[in-house]
């Protein structure tokens, strides 16, 4: 099982982003990653970007299935993101 993300930005607060997995040997993209966007607002804040911030992220054009998820990560550290998707999980991590 491996995964791969990829982010291209255009300056403008924008990005779109690929993400892909395995999945009995085929490699297959995911139209819209909640968790992976979140990763994304981790990264941000371990590689010490200037806060807050705000992005609007692409997801799934290349596959005929269009999402849009945004990724806000406030002057406090926390990190939010929303969009339309289908829910496969819900959890709380306590630091």
């Amino acid at each position: 099982y491996g995964v791969n993300a990829f982010k291209f930005t255009d300056g403008a607060g924008r990005a779109l982003v690929r993400f892909f997995f395995t999945q009995n040997g085929a490699v297959i993209e995911d139209p819209a990653t909640g968790s992976a966007c979140a990763n994304l607002g981790g990264y941000f804040l371990a590689t010490g970007a200037p806060l807050p911030l705000s992005l609007t992220l692409r997801q799934g054009e290349a596959i005929g299935r269009p999402s849009e998820l945004a990724l806000r990560v406030d002057s406090a550290r926390s990190i939010y993101v929303s969009g339309l998707v289908i829910e496969l999980g819900r959890g709380t991590f306590e630091l």
